[in-house]
């Protein structure tokens, strides 16, 4: 509100002032598109100009582009020639080469990894048409019996790939092959033997291709005769030609190779000039859409070991884009100032309704920030109490949200505009007779509510010199696992120990083997018994683990009589040669369940077992089933009553509780996790648990599951309740 009488006080002020020459032109009608026209046209001065530095900038730098791939193409070409000179040599050296020597020279020069870009590296023989079955026989005589010059024919001459590396693959392709019966191949090999120099090819598809991503491709041949020297005429050349180290190449392999991925922004096409069909490119970086929109072009002949290519070197939109940007930039700087400059023009006259408007819709945002803020801070599960600084530096309260008013059960209005220490003097009632500070004393720090219910509360506090704000976040439920974890980790250690004490010294006395057969046996069967008890601490512990992280993703529901489950688990519990200590009441109708069978008989065992356990020797536990009538549908219930020692009304509280048990002593023996397993599963079953006991007298443990239609060709339960489902509802 300072602000908004401010500005107005301002804007009074400045409306009583004449105004100047200057305030009543810029109002004049026309000044505004006057001054918009004169700098529109500056503006595209500035545009043009910067526009034709950066299209040169750009074409110089395309040039240089270009210049780079060109040289960096003509001298990996090299590279490939020296390769195959190198070879050449080789033969120059040794008179005669053998296919282990081939394969040493290419393992050393390692051509793939030196050279990328290159197919192979082989050697093709001159084979003369009255030696083609002694060369035949030679090779085979190698170990390779199938190996035949292709393709077959009666020729003046013929030439044989015999050595190529690496001999894998596509290569394998070429063994044997006659690159001089193909009329491209013969131009360039007659070409390099006659001259005595290195010779490219046209373009070919290489025999090495196998259907797939075919490519163009075209060889580079060396000649090699005898005597290790180039003989003066061409005739010598002729007669005392040995054949060709040659290497094929695939064209976009080999551009990939040299180029890389990236070639700075420039497209690039390659076309034979010797080739018949002109139009057909050997080699083009960019689809035919991307090269039409080209803004830079340049062509350069480039001739290799014979052969001429043109390069045509082609510089898309986006190389020139890439430079214009500086322009582009001017441009639009300068029409968004000409543009502002006018918008400010236009609207000095109409400044105070402006001001005005947005100082409204500052506000209302503000408001708006405001009810944000309150809607985070009401459903904030933490208690917030905001202290303000009074003129008399007090910090009195100003804020509390609706989490700490249902922690420390007290209304908003009997509080704000309370100072610091009357706060703490309401709120010392409410503290935990444990505690010896306010809730508000010595900053951050625990709180326990006496309740009931008690609670366990964290306080933090941040100091903003005017503001201190606490904050009081519940950790009762933290607090309580906190303290169901040591007692577990108390109760296992306790129920690991017995057992495995069993286990360890009968063990220490059957291998000392100083016992009779019938102690041996009774040792033995203690350890079994024994083991079964750690065997049962395992399982559950490992059942309420998959109840907690699978939360019944693994249940295998299927439709079951629950009578049969429950006759089952009683019977389990039976000890052969003593009186049954469990009895089934069923129920006269089949109880039809769409369940886990597994997990219903677990909840059935746990029930039974804990019945067992927590009664004496010479009691009866009942198993009583039923089919009673809900509100929302026929239910199945399965009761198990006990003659135990039965539960307090504060035990009862907790039974289901994980790892509570009733007797704390240790002599029944349990981990207190079977009502708690069961309770899970009846939950992930939509079923309902429950639990009645007085002390001394036993305990009754319940559970219901909604019945479901009976399968094909089996009698459903009627729609009316038996004798049985009578007695249970009355």
């Amino acid at each position: 509100m300072q602000v908004i009488e401010h500005h107005r006080r301002h804007t009074a002020d400045a409306a009583h002032r004449p105004p100047g020459w200057m305030e009543r032109w810029l109002h004049r009608p026309g000044t505004a598109a006057l001054i918009l026209a004169i700098s529109l046209v500056l503006t595209a001065l500035a545009w043009m100009a910067a526009r034709h530095f950066a299209l040169d900038e750009a074409r110089q730098r395309f040039e240089r582009h270009s210049d780079e791939v060109q040289a960096h193409i003509v001298r990996r070409m090299g590279s490939y020639e020296a390769l195959l000179l190198g070879g050449a040599a080789l033969f120059s050296a040794s008179g005669d080469v053998s296919r282990d020597q081939w394969r040493n020279y290419a393992s050393t020069v390692n051509p793939e990894m030196r050279f990328p870009g290159i197919q192979g590296f082989g050697f093709s023989r001159l084979v003369r048409p009255h030696e083609l079955p002694a060369h035949e026989a030679a090779v085979r005589a190698e170990g390779f019996p199938d190996y035949q010059v292709r393709p077959i024919g009666e020729r003046d001459s013929y030439s044989s790939i015999v050595y190529i590396e690496p001999f894998v693959e596509r290569n394998l392709r070429a063994f044997g092959f006659d690159m001089a019966s193909e009329p491209t191949r013969r131009e360039a090999m007659h070409r390099a033997r006659d001259a005595g120099e290195t010779a490219l090819s046209g373009v070919v598809t290489l025999v090495q291709e196998d259907g797939r991503d075919v490519q163009k491709g075209f060889l580079m041949y060396v000649p090699v005769y005898r005597g290790g020297t180039v003989p003066v005429t061409v005739s010598a050349r002729q007669e005392r030609l040995v054949g060709w180290v040659y290497a094929p190449f695939r064209v976009k392999d080999l551009m990939q190779g040299i180029l890389g991925a990236d070639t700075g922004g420039v497209g690039i096409r390659i076309h034979d000039s010797q080739a018949q069909e002109t139009d057909t490119a050997m080699y083009d970086s960019q689809d035919e859409h991307s090269l039409a929109s080209a803004s830079f072009e340049r062509q350069v002949v480039q001739t290799f070991a014979g052969r001429k290519w043109i390069l045509s070197f082609k510089g898309g939109d986006s190389e020139s884009q890439a430079d214009t940007w500086q322009s582009n930039l001017v441009a639009a700087a300068g029409l968004s100032i000409d543009l502002l400059l006018y918008w400010t023009i236009t609207q000095l006259a109409r400044g105070k309704r402006s001001v005005e408007a947005e100082i409204a819709v500052r506000i209302a945002e503000a408001e708006r920030r405001t009810d944000w803020l309150d809607a985070v801070s009401d459903l904030s599960p933490n208690g917030v109490l905001v202290f303000d600084r009074d003129s008399e530096g007090l910090l009195r309260l100003v804020f509390t949200n609706p989490t700490f008013s249902q922690l420390f059960g007290m209304r908003p209005e009997d509080l704000l505009g309370l100072s610091e220490e009357a706060v703490n003097e309401w709120l010392t009632g409410l503290v935990g007779p444990q505690e010896e500070h306010l809730p508000l004393v010595n900053g951050e720090g625990n709180v326990v509510l006496a309740g009931p219910p008690v609670r366990m509360l964290e306080r933090r506090v941040r100091d903003r010199g005017q503001q201190r704000v606490y904050y009081f976040r519940d950790t009762t439920r933290e607090t309580e696992v906190d303290r169901l974890k040591s007692e577990f980790l108390t109760t296992a250690a306790h129920e690991l120990r017995t057992p495995l004490a069993s286990v360890y010294g009968f063990t220490e006395l059957l291998m000392a083997d100083k016992m009779s057969p019938e102690k041996r046996q009774r040792a033995i069967a203690i350890v079994y018994r024994q083991a079964g008890v750690l065997k049962n601490l395992v399982d559950e512990l490992l059942d309420l683990a998959r109840l907690d992280s699978k939360r019944g993703s693994d249940f295998h529901r299927a439709v079951f009589n629950l009578q049969h489950v429950v006759q089952e688990a009683v019977q389990s519990v039976l000890q052969p040669g003593r009186p049954p200590r469990v009895l089934t009441a069923p129920c006269d109708e089949p109880l039809w369940v769409n369940a886990d069978k597994l997990k219903l008989r677990q909840v059935m065992l746990n029930l039974v077992s804990n019945a067992v356990k927590y009664s004496p020797d010479d009691t009866i536990v009942i198993a009583r089933l039923a089919y009673v009538m809900q509100p929302d549908g026929p239910w199945a219930r399965v009761t198990v009553v006990d003659q135990g020692i039965g539960m307090s009304e504060a035990q009862l509280a907790r039974a289901s509780e994980r790892f509570f048990r009733a007797d704390p002593s240790g002599h029944i023996p349990g981990t207190g996790l079977g009502l708690s397993i069961a309770k899970d599963i009846m939950a992930l079953h939509e079923g309902r648990l429950s639990i009645s006991s007085r002390e001394g007298e036993g305990t009754q443990v319940s559970f219901e599951l909604p019945l479901c239609d009976a399968p094909t060709g089996r009698t459903a339960p009627q729609g009316h309740l038996t004798a049985a489902a009578e007695s249970e509802t009355a």
